[in-house]
C-alpha cells in the first residue's frame, strides 16, 4: 500500500510540470572551447596615478631660476636698444659697422618676438654664411649694444623689472657678457669650472 502511494506522488508530481520544458541535469556536460569556460587572463593591474599635491613643483629651484635667463636678457637688450638712452652709445656702433639707425631698428624689431631660449638668442648674434651683408653688420651692431646693456645697465634692469629669481639673473650677468663677445662658444649658461676660474 505504501508503494503505491509514493507511485501515486510522483505521478502527480511530474504531471504538474509544464510541458516543453525539460528538466536540466544537475552536472551539464563541460565544453572546453565554450567561451564560459575559458579561463580569464589575469588583468595588469595599472600603476597608482601620483597624486600633485598643490602648491608644489618637482623641478628644483636652481632650474626654474635659471629657466627663462637668456630669454629675458635677450628681450631686455632688444628693448633697450630702440630706447632713447641707447642712442649715444648705439651712434658710434653704427658708424663704425655703417648700418642705419632705421635699419637696426627695422632688425631688432623682426628680432624681437623670436627670442626663446639660449639657441634662439645665438642665433640673432652669431653671422653665419646664409646672413646677407646688411644682417650681419646688425647682428655686430646688437652685440656692442648687447655689452653695453649688461656692463651699465642690466642691475639696473633687474631690480626694477617683475624678473622673479632676481638674484639668478645678478648672478649670471658677466656669464651672459662672456657668451655674448664669443657667440659661437654660446652653447650652455650654466656655472663650469672654466668660469669660476676666470672670475677670480
Amino acid at each position: 500500500m505504501r508503494f503505491l502511494k509514493n507511485k501515486i506522488a510522483r505521478a502527480n508530481a511530474s504531471s504538474k510540470q509544464p510541458q516543453g520544458i525539460q528538466q536540466l541535469p544537475s552536472n551539464p556536460p563541460t565544453n572546453p572551447k565554450s567561451p564560459l569556460n575559458a579561463k580569464k587572463s589575469p588583468q595588469p593591474k595599472a600603476s597608482p596615478k601620483r597624486q600633485r599635491i598643490p602648491g608644489f613643483n618637482y623641478t628644483s629651484e636652481a632650474s626654474r631660476a635659471t629657466k627663462n635667463i637668456v630669454k629675458n636678457y635677450g628681450r631686455a637688450i632688444c628693448s633697450f636698444a630702440i630706447s632713447p638712452m641707447a642712442l649715444p652709445y648705439l651712434s658710434d656702433i653704427l658708424e663704425k659697422e655703417d648700418v642705419s639707425l632705421s635699419q637696426f631698428i627695422n632688425y631688432i624689431k623682426h628680432i624681437k618676438g623670436t627670442i626663446d631660449g639660449l639657441f634662439h638668442f645665438r642665433s640673432i648674434i652669431l653671422a653665419n654664411s646664409q646672413d646677407d651683408p646688411e644682417t650681419a653688420r646688425a647682428k655686430r651692431v646688437f652685440i656692442g649694444i648687447s655689452e653695453v646693456f649688461i656692463k651699465f645697465f642690466s642691475a639696473n634692469w633687474i631690480y626694477n623689472s617683475r624678473v622673479f629669481h632676481k638674484e639668478a639673473h645678478l648672478k649670471f650677468r658677466f656669464k651672459m657678457l662672456r657668451r655674448i663677445k664669443h657667440p659661437e662658444l654660446f652653447t650652455y649658461l650654466k656655472e663650469t669650472k672654466k668660469d669660476k676660474t676666470s672670475t677670480r
